[in-house]
């Protein structure tokens, strides 16, 4: 008799753990809590839920990054997608997996040798029993907001409720972080705002829209009139938006099967980001990784998690497994990060990809150097140009080896 699946969340790392543990000839279920797939790529009007697209979002990555193996977006697509098309493409990649819809994970707790899951749905509470659980409920539906509780007479939000610019027409605008979500709001802000500051560490761009500054700083207080910054720089708003990030969230595992530490921003006792160091054999979290390519990332992680799960490849010591997290953690204080950027990769997303096939003893993807040139090239391109990088197609060659760009 095969071995029974679970998978938690039907957006693009589970519908891909779902795929691949079918391929293998595992039995699947997969649990999604909304009434459709596509997790965070599905569009809401509605605040403070799940979802934290906004109305006007193309990727920041290009769909030749982005895609699943052998799974191609369409050629008509552009490069730079819509949340419209990504979402589309997700449906299609779902289209017969055993999705069971509108159905909450209560609890996941281990009794004997399997793992007792509970779900709750419109017509009560269910328990099943499966020898594997994939967790993929995502990390961008809690919201990490330090000035939620300021004094603030304006509008204060998180970029999580963020839907468009039109909300903020002659206004002077904060923006509080200068990672993607942060740069991308200033940019569309900037085309209805009065002013816009944008306010980071990270707020070093070359070239931003006349309407839009910058202060390379840290926010010291929120003040009922704006801000104030590390050297006493005052700036007044009409709005904040606070672009810094999210908490990891498991309200269905027990702490004493889970720890989110450093103020839910490490996920522990986890192996290589991915295998519980306690159940390495059944145990899986995919996608906790910041700053990588996604899509292909979470077919390199499930392809792991199964080869140790069926016996395909040797798990590592219980030694190696528990001191993953110590060493992890002085790895990237040797990068000069702090311990809640436990789980960032970036330009070790390459390195870490070729380990974890390594582990799981199955063949790399030779469109993944592709992959990495291009991201590569965007790196750099977006530094020089956040304005308009976006508006380039990739047109690959017959090989996929290699690519033009072709300017919009």
């Amino acid at each position: 008799m095969p071995k029974r699946v679970c998978v938690i969340g039907a957006g693009a790392a589970g519908l891909a753990a779902a795929k691949h543990s079918l391929a293998h000839g595992l039995e699947v279920q997969v649990f999604e809590q909304t009434s459709q797939v596509g997790g965070t790529w599905v569009y809401s009007e509605q605040t403070g839920c799940h979802s934290s697209m906004y109305q006007n979002l193309k990727t920041n990555l290009p769909k030749e990054v982005m895609q699943f193996k052998d799974i191609p977006f369409r050629d008509d697509l552009p490069s730079f997608l819509t949340h419209e098309e990504v979402l589309e493409y997700l449906q299609e990649f779902a289209r017969g997996l055993p999705i069971f819809f509108n159905q909450t994970v209560e609890n996941v707790e281990r009794i004997e040798d399997k793992w007792k899951v509970t779900t709750h749905h419109g017509e009560g509470i269910t328990e099943h029993f499966f020898d594997i659980v994939f967790v993929c409920n995502g990390h961008y539906f809690q919201p990490n907001n330090p000035y939620e509780n300021a004094e603030f007479q304006g509008k204060l939000i998180h970029s999580h409720d963020y839907r468009r610019a039109s909300d903020y027409t002659n206004q002077d605008v904060i923006v509080i972080g200068a990672g993607p979500s942060g740069i991308d709001i200033a940019l569309q802000l900037s085309e209805t705002a009065k002013s816009i500051t944008l306010i980071s560490r990270k707020a070093t761009y070359p070239t931003l829209p006349n309407n839009v500054s910058q202060i390379s700083q840290h926010v010291q207080r929120v003040i009922p009139e704006g801000v104030e910054t590390d050297d006493g720089t005052i700036v007044n708003a009409d709005s904040i938006i606070v672009s810094t990030g999210y908490f990891y969230k498991y309200p269905f595992l027990s702490e004493s099967i889970l720890r989110v530490k450093e103020n839910n921003q490490l996920v522990s006792p986890i192996f290589e980001h991915v295998v519980h160091a306690d159940y390495p054999e059944s145990l899986y979290f995919i996608g906790l990784n910041l700053v990588t390519i996604t899509f292909p990332l979470f077919e390199y992680q499930i392809q792991m998690a199964l080869a140790f799960a069926t016996g395909k490849a040797p798990i590592p010591d219980r030694e190696v497994l528990l001191d993953f997290e110590k060493n992890q953690i002085e790895h990237q204080k040797q990068r000069g990060l702090d311990t809640r950027f436990y789980h960032l990769l970036q330009n070790e997303q390459w390195e870490y990809l070729a380990r974890i096939a390594k582990l799981g003893q199955f063949e790399e993807w030779p469109f993944m150097k592709t992959i990495e040139n291009i991201t590569t090239y965007l790196q750099e391109t977006r530094k020089s140009d956040v304005i308009g990088y976006k508006n380039i197609n990739f047109e690959l060659s017959e090989d996929q080896m290699d690519y033009k760009v072709i300017r919009c």
